[in-house]
């Protein structure tokens, strides 16, 4: 049975067994990728996965049931699943099915074309992505990871009460990790780019040769002497601190008292340079969405306004307890998780300076390109986080070498207050990013 088919007859039979309304929540994925090594192929993988999962009201209770199956004889089971669990469920707040919003935005074309993408042009362009990155330095020895892959995605919220939301989206992604080796010391580096239209659209060669760079340019790495030093976090660095840090704008954190954000509606919580946006509309980056997991229709939020705090992340459950309107923000960890709330695509808007502007303007200083141990070294409720990372030594405006074996101190609501500069580098990878962030000091231990 196709999904369709499958929700038309469930809800046929649900009617007949006495629901008064019900609710789908259908996730298809698949991943094609292709790994290669040393010129050969290491690992061509297909996975497929994804479920339904439904709820529905009977008796005046809501139940709920979940299946990894689309076939006939599963229809009877989620009823009676959901019937029975329904009289022994017992909630303080009764989940609501929701109609659906007004209008909803266009979705975004699916791409069949990349979908349907034959396994030898992904095999080639790792290959070629293989080759260009051995050949670019000397130095580089081998290339640890190198992959090609395609990841489609399907989802699908229908119920009775005349919701019907559906999306399709797919995405291919190249990568490469490599390999630098230079009078017995080694390091690494790696790259990767996407397209939401086709793999050839991806510049292989440039994701090689940048991903040489970084490895390259760590080399003659060494420590430098504890203290507080004007910091620059590059985008990909800024990018990785923001997101550990996101769950403080979440309506949920707050109300359980989880976000120093509590109460600062309206307040100034940043420096006046850090607008915070959840652009889910934003067109060619790999996290949009036009409808969210209860099948509200997204928009553009922000939630920082110059400095300001304008709102948190909401779901209509917070929302209905602090009463605002949702902001589209509810999310699912899989087909049959629970409802939470999460962002989209969570960005800081880009100022005018280049990281180069940045970088000149230093005199003494630190450009951190990665940090390490964030789910061990933050902490999201008092927003103190200590890191071990990577990075850059600057003198009078310029890169002089590379630097490791440091750890940076800080708190990250301290961070957004001391942001002095924002750099026009945004660089959309993933569903939370960033430009690169300049800041007057930071603790810094070395040696």
């Amino acid at each position: 049975m196709n999904i369709q088919q499958f929700q038309e007859a469930l809800f046929t039979k649900g009617r007949e067994m006495g629901y008064a309304d019900m609710e789908i929540y259908y996730v298809n994925g698949r991943s094609t990728s292709v790994k290669v090594l040393k010129g050969e192929i290491d690992q061509y993988t297909i996975v497929e996965n994804g479920g339904l999962s439904f709820r529905g009201v009977i008796n005046g209770k809501m139940g709920y049931a979940s299946t990894e199956k689309l076939e006939p004889d599963v229809i009877d089971f989620l009823l009676e699943e959901a019937r029975s669990n329904a009289d022994i469920l017992e909630s303080e707040e009764q989940d609501e099915l929701f109609e659906g919003s007004e209008s909803y935005p266009e979705q975004p074309a699916y791409a069949v074309a990349l979908a349907d993408t034959v396994p030898e042009i992904l095999i080639e362009a790792a290959l070629e992505m293989e080759r260009t990155a051995l050949a670019a330095d000397p130095r580089i020895v081998m290339a640890r990871h190198c992959s090609v892959s395609i990841r489609e995605n399907e989802v699908l919220i229908v119920n009775t009460k005349g919701l019907n939301c559906h999306r399709r989206k797919s995405l291919a992604t190249a990568y490469v990790y490599v390999i630098a080796a230079d009078h017995g010391e080694t390091v690494t580096g790696g790259w990767h780019d996407y397209s939401l239209r086709s793999v050839e659209e991806i510049d292989i060669a440039d994701v090689a040769h940048k991903a040489v760079q970084e490895a390259v340019s760590k080399l003659g790495a060494r420590t430098i002497q504890s203290d507080n030093y004007p910091v620059i976090f590059r985008h990909d660095a800024a990018a990785q601190l923001l997101a550990a840090y996101t769950s403080v704008f979440s309506a949920e954190s707050v109300d359980k008292g989880f976000s120093r954000l509590a109460g600062k509606l309206g307040q100034k919580v940043a420096s006046e340079c850090i607008t915070l946006i959840d652009d889910p509309l934003m067109e060619n980056v790999p996290a949009g969405s036009t409808f969210d997991a209860e099948g509200s229709a997204t928009r553009r939020n922000e939630i920082i306004k110059d400095g300001e705090l304008r709102t948190y992340f909401h779901n209509r459950k917070t929302a209905r307890k602090a009463g605002v309107q949702s902001t589209s923000h509810a999310s699912k960890g899989s087909y049959n998780g629970k409802i939470g709330v999460s962002y989209h695509n969570l960005y800081v808007a880009p100022g005018t300076s280049t990281l180069e502007d940045m970088i000149r303007k230093t005199d003494r200083g630190l450009m951190i390109v990665e940090l390490q141990g964030l789910h061990a070294g933050t902490n999201t409720a008092s927003g103190n986080f200590s890191l071990a990372c990577l990075g850059y030594w600057i003198e009078q405006g310029q890169v002089v070498r590379a630097v490791n074996q440091i750890t940076v101190s800080g708190n990250f609501f301290d961070v957004l207050q001391q942001v002095e500069e924002v750099g026009n580098d945004l660089r959309f990878t993933g569903s939370c990013t960033s430009p690169s962030l300049k800041l007057a000091a930071l603790s810094i231990s070395g040696s």
